[in-house]
This record gives structure tokens, sequence and C-alpha cells, in this order.
């Protein structure tokens, strides 16, 4: 009898351990929260597709489109459309976390963006879904 209040006081224990660990594990592979250590211009970017970076460049432009479906903002970096080497996307569902506009705020400003960078027509991108992917130089 008590071997066998053993062995259920023990699956407690392990299942606890599993999960700390499997918590710790994904902390480690999760690149959603994790600071990039690789820091591009806008015009490498293009170099870098796939990869997790920090993407730094001067706002050119910054355009909200209210009449595209999802209400993407486009913070264009070296260049104005169509010619810009690198976009951060924002799209409208994500606004609300910004306490100003993101026009008011990079308009014009040095930045770095940080995400994995993908390839959208053949410009690189990264989806920005919250401020702090984004940083002010």
């Amino acid at each position: 009898m008590l071997s066998k209040l053993a062995e259920y006081k023990i699956i407690p224990i392990a299942v606890a351990a599993l999960l700390v660990i499997g918590l710790m594990l994904s902390r480690v592979f999760n690149q959603g929260g994790s600071e990039p250590s690789l820091t591009i211009s806008a015009e490498e970017a293009k170099g870098y597709i796939g990869s997790r970076a920090e993407v730094c460049g001067a706002v050119a432009e910054v355009a909200h489109m209210r009449d595209i479906g999802g209400e993407p903002t486009f913070i264009n970096l070296e260049a104005e459309h169509p010619n810009q080497p690198f976009t951060a996307l924002i799209w409208g569902d994500n606004l609300h976390r910004w306490s100003i506009t993101p026009e008011e705020r990079y308009r014009g400003q040095y930045i770095c963006v940080r995400g994995t960078i993908r390839s959208h027509e053949d410009t690189p991108q990264i989806v920005v879904s919250s401020p702090d992917q984004i940083i002010v130089q």
C-alpha cells in the first residue's frame, strides 16, 4: 500500500518538473520575444529573408491605408514606396497598442525594427504587432 502511495506522489512531481522544463525550453526557442543578435541596415535586409534581425534606417514614409482590407500602416525606410528597401507593417488590429499614431511617432525618425524578416512582393518586411518592436534612435 505504501509503495502505491509513493507512486502517486511522484507522478505530480514529475509532471510539474516536465512543465517547468517545457516552459524553460519554450523561452529558449521562442524567437518572438527574444532580442535579435543581428543588426542590419534596411538595404541589407533583402539578404536576410527568414532571419530574425533588427533592421535600421531612416523613416522615409509612414502611410496608413484605411481603404485596404486590414487597414495596414506601412513604415518605409530609406525611400518611399515603391522604391523602399524595407517596410515595417502594422496591421490595423494592432494600432490600439500605440498611444500616439505611428505617423506621428515615427515620421522623420531613424528607427530599428525587430522581428523576423519576410518578403512581400520582393520587398523585405517585418510585421510589427507591438510598439516595443520599434526602437527610435
